[in-house]
């Protein structure tokens, strides 16, 4: 579907990112792992031991959540939006900024997808992009609001179903 191809290459965008992060956390694991073999004390062979159990953890966690879901057309965003649009009732974005010590590190926008259930999905997309994934959203769930009020947040604890138009 040709609204949904900007949601395609973000889901895209956001596996290979994942597929990185997973990647630079198992090459530190064995780089610790190497510190460890060559590490003279036993404090330091129980730290790297601990860095190294920390980062392959989280780097097979991570890879592991890549490969479930390889193909955008398996993601849960994608999913919900052609199995189930119906369950979409609001959907909006908000900016998120990483700024160690007062320096933007990175800058992006987090899409959030409120369902009638009160359940809620959400993808990472570049910041110059979610409006437009916003507006190309916008034919596919015509009857969810778009957008973030105060007031809607309200409707939606209240009733999700008041967002539905």
């Amino acid at each position: 579907m040709k609204d949904l191809y900007l949601l395609e290459k973000i889901l895209i965008r956001e596996r290979n990112l994942k597929l990185l992060a997973a990647s630079i956390l198992l090459a530190g694991g064995l780089v610790f792992v190497v510190l460890m073999c060559f590490s003279k004390t036993v404090k330091l062979c129980l730290v790297c031991a601990l860095a190294t159990l920390v980062l392959l953890v989280l780097g097979f966690k991570f890879l592991y959540e890549t490969l479930t879901v390889w193909q955008p057309h398996r993601h849960p965003v994608w999913l919900q939006i052609k199995e189930n649009p119906k369950q979409i009732v609001w959907v909006y974005s908000k900016d998120v900024q990483t700024s160690p010590y007062g320096l933007e590190v990175s800058g992006h926008a987090v899409m959030f997808f409120k369902l009638l259930d009160k359940n809620e999905l959400s993808i990472s997309v570049p910041r110059k992009k979610a409006r437009a994934l916003s507006e190309s959203l916008n034919p596919v769930l015509p009857h969810a609001t778009f957008g973030y009020t105060l007031e809607r947040a309200q409707w939606y604890v209240a009733d999700p179903s008041f967002l539905i138009r």
